[in-house]
Order: structure tokens, then C-alpha cells, then sequence
């Protein structure tokens, strides 16, 4: 539903999968988070994840395509888009039946925008009560943000976009998973297509 409305989430939702995909597997190499995770379906979780961004299709196409930037009024109703998408799956949940993998996808819709110091949305969860996976997809959210370019504004570079997650350890990411973000951020650039020298990509002034 998502990828037909708007082309750039569509590809945003591809690439952020696969971000995660390489998280996860790095978490399960390092032990991070090891308890939490070694019974996951790695799959099932990667599919789930392209579930995130569901919420949006309740969101008008004026303000998720708006070119300057948004009024506090329209974030707010930009920031809807979390519990939107968690009402959505609750909807199909009730309907067919409790799945794991529609479980999996509401903990990625309603948690992708909560922040490690507590000041994120919808609930303002703070540190580990976050659910993993929606501290996971905000790295590979952000990251996706940052390198492409959209409406509002031009694509960061690769160099640039790992300095900012890297400036928000511990404030909006989980300190461990930027770590590994680290180990294996070569791996989200060539997901993005970044691999040429860095003096050629557009850079935001």
C-alpha cells in the first residue's frame, strides 16, 4: 500500500529492511542483545520491518510531499503515523488472528520514533523499555533519511549521515547498536548505493 502511493517510501522501505538485516546479523555475530534475539525468525523480523512506515497511508500526500518544511500542526500529525499504523495491524490482528508476524510489525510501526533518552513519540519510552526492534529500525531509519534525498531537503553523505548517528549515541539511539552500526556501516553504504568517493555526493550546506 505504501509502495504504490509514494515511489521514495517504497524504496525507503527496501533499503531499511536491509539495513536491519545486517544488524541483526551482526548482533547475533558480537552476542549483543543475544537473549533477546536468538530465537527471532530473521526473516519473519526483516519482513516485518517493511511494515513500519503503514501509518503513513493515513497521512494527507500534501504533508508527506510537502517540499518546504512542516508547520508544527503538520508534524504533528506527520508523528500519527506510529500509532496509526499500530491501530492498522491491530485491525488485521483481530481479524486473522495473532500472528508473530503481525506482532513483530506493530512493535516496528509504533516504535521506530522512540528515542533512547526518552524524548521520542509516540509514548516517549525511554532506554531498554524501547522494544529492540524499534531501536534497531532507528538507526537504519535515520540512516535512510539522512543519505537520501527528499522533498524537503538534499541527501547527506554517507561520511556525514554515520557522524550525525554516531553525535546521537545515547541520546536518541542505544549506545551498543550504534557500535555495531559502526562495525558494519561500509555495509549500509553500499545498500544505499553510496559507493563512490564522497566528494561527489550532493552535501547538504
Amino acid at each position: 500500500m505504501v509502495e504504490h502511493r509514494d515511489k521514495l517510501t517504497g524504496n525507503h522501505i527496501e533499503r531499511t529492511a536491509s539495513y536491519l538485516k545486517i544488524l541483526l546479523e551482526i548482533m547475533l555475530d558480537k552476542k549483543i542483545y543475544l537473549d533477546e534475539i536468538k530465537d527471532w525468525d530473521i526473516n519473519l523480523t526483516v519482513s516485518a520491518a517493511r511494515m513500519h512506515d503503514l501509518g503513513k497511508v493515513a497521512v494527507s500526500d500534501l504533508i508527506l510531499n510537502k517540499c518546504e518544511k512542516l508547520t508544527e500542526e503538520e508534524f504533528n500529525i506527520i508523528k500519527t503515523h506510529t500509532t496509526e499504523g499500530e491501530k492498522m495491524i491491530e485491525g488485521i490482528i483481530r481479524e486473522a488472528g495473532h500472528e508473530d508476524f503481525l506482532y513483530i510489525a506493530k512493535l516496528f510501526a509504533g516504535c521506530h520514533h522512540e528515542r533512547w533518552d526518552g524524548t521520542g513519540y509516540p509514548r516517549g519510552l525511554k532506554g531498554v523499555d524501547i522494544p529492540l526492534q524499534g531501536r534497531i529500525m532507528a538507526i537504519a531509519d535515520v540512516y535512510d533519511a539522512l543519505v537520501s534525498e527528499r522533498p524537503y531537503k538534499k541527501a547527506f553523505t554517507h561520511k556525514e549521515s554515520v557522524d550525525i548517528i554516531v553525535g546521537n549515541k545515547g541520546t536518541q539511539f542505544d549506545p551498543e547498536l550504534v557500535d555495531l552500526f559502526l562495525i558494519c556501516e561500509s555495509e549500509f553504504k553500499k545498500v544505499a548505493g553510496l559507493m563512490k568517493e564522497e566528494n561527489n555526493a550532493v552535501v547538504v550546506s
